[in-house]
């Protein structure tokens, strides 16, 4: 016997009146109900959605109305606090100010000496520390101020492919953001066998640059005493020649007399790589001692362009795979087949695939579910005006992945 509509709906209002909604669903309701009438309510269903639905507006309008009736007494004004002395100098040894709230000093962390570049807020009329900063150990210092010359030449020149490794997966680069460079110190992490910049960092104007540069040696001579005391460091004593001038002295070659120190290998991103589009684009990375092609998406973040989700990383077995099929893959994409593709590997393909009209050279990895190879998350799709620009740049990356 199928239950009556208004039966239906006079007992559901009742329960409704009962139920706790943040723990209650329409199925659950709907089986106290079956349970109170004693018969399956499935031919009910959409009553019991419109009628649940209704009782849920009602409330909130109930509610509503008691909001636009209560007036809350105005909040009694705060107190006038009267501005305090100008905060001191951040602790630490050797400090040096950058600008008004960025130093660099030598200070201990975990019993270790260590030259810490860091920006500073005002609290209770002191300089706290922020977390914009970086502290490197004195082998770390030693890379920076051995290559000041050759990343103050890079600034100037506005060349975003110089930095260099300072270890503990630390570097230092020029980073460019809307026309401003800055030398960026920073510390990166691993993903996905990349190697994406951290929170941990500074990014240092020109004006900071040139500062942290000229007090280089009086760092440098803080770092070797600290570690002379406790037993000799040879990093440290390192740190103290490579930072013997400024870097656009150093840069120049000799300041009063005193001999550049020579420079540690800088490395130059992205040799041979080709521009795909503002931004994306292709180069040569290498991580752990495997060197990748990566065709990637780039996006800007606090004046840094940084590396996002869509894109590839290609070994060399899979590049070339890529190169071989890349004159086919090109002649299916003008003739809009997207039957065609290019194996990379067991996971790995190119294809031409099609969207809202526009075709595209699709390179991703695959995964298998119920039997079905379903395209992932790791890949790039290419317009076809970026693939051409891939595909002239093939011979360019390949030399470069041959000479890394």
């Amino acid at each position: 016997m199928a239950a009556d509509a208004r039966i239906v709906k006079q007992r559901l209002r009742a329960l409704l009146r009962t139920v706790d909604f943040e723990t209650e669903t329409q199925r659950t309701i709907t089986a106290k109900l079956e349970n109170e009438l004693g018969m399956p309510l499935s031919a009910h269903k959409p009553l019991i959605k419109e009628e649940i639905d209704q009782f849920l507006s009602e409330q909130q309008d109930e509610e509503d109305n008691a909001d636009d009736d209560f007036e809350p007494e105005p909040a009694p004004k705060k107190a006038r606090q009267e501005r305090g002395p100008a905060p001191t100098a951040p602790a630490g040894d050797c400090v040096v100010p950058l600008s008004a709230k960025r130093f660099a000093s030598v200070r201990t962390f975990g019993g270790r000496l260590m030259a810490d570049v860091r920006e500073f807020y005002e609290k209770n009329g002191q300089l706290m520390p922020g977390s914009k900063g970086v502290a490197l150990q004195a082998a770390g210092w030693a890379a920076l101020a051995a290559a000041m010359p050759q990343l103050t030449a890079g600034l100037e020149a506005r060349d975003e492919s110089v930095f260099v490794d300072l270890g503990s997966n630390k570097r230092a680069s020029v980073s460019g953001y809307k026309g401003r460079f800055s030398l960026d110190i920073r510390e990166f992490w691993e993903k996905d066998g990349e190697m994406l910049p951290g929170k941990k960092g500074v990014a240092l104007t020109p004006d900071e640059w040139d500062k942290l540069c000229a007090a280089a040696p009086q760092v440098s001579q803080r770092l070797q005493a600290g570690g002379s005391q406790a037993g000799g460091s040879a990093a440290a004593a390192a740190a103290a020649g490579g930072a013997g001038s400024s870097g656009k002295a150093a840069a120049r070659g000799t300041a009063g007399g005193v001999a550049a120190a020579p420079a540690a290998p800088v490395a130059a991103a992205g040799a041979g790589g080709v521009e795909l589009s503002g931004t994306r684009r292709a180069d040569v990375s290498t991580f752990k001692g495997t060197t990748y092609i990566n065709i990637r998406e780039y996006y800007e973040k606090d004046g840094q362009k940084l590396p996002g989700k869509k894109g590839i990383s290609l070994p060399r077995d899979q590049f070339e795979a890529l190169r071989r099929g890349a004159d086919d893959l090109d002649a299916a994409l003008r003739g809009r087949d997207t039957s065609f593709e290019v194996q990379l590997s067991n996971k790995r393909r190119a294809s031409v695939s099609c969207f809202k009209g526009r075709y595209m050279v699709n390179i991703r990895e695959y995964y298998e579910k119920d039997g079905q190879q379903l395209p992932g998350q790791k890949g790039i799709s290419l317009p076809e005006e970026q693939w051409t620009r891939l595909l002239g740049g093939l011979p360019g990356l390949a030399a470069a992945l041959d000479a890394a």
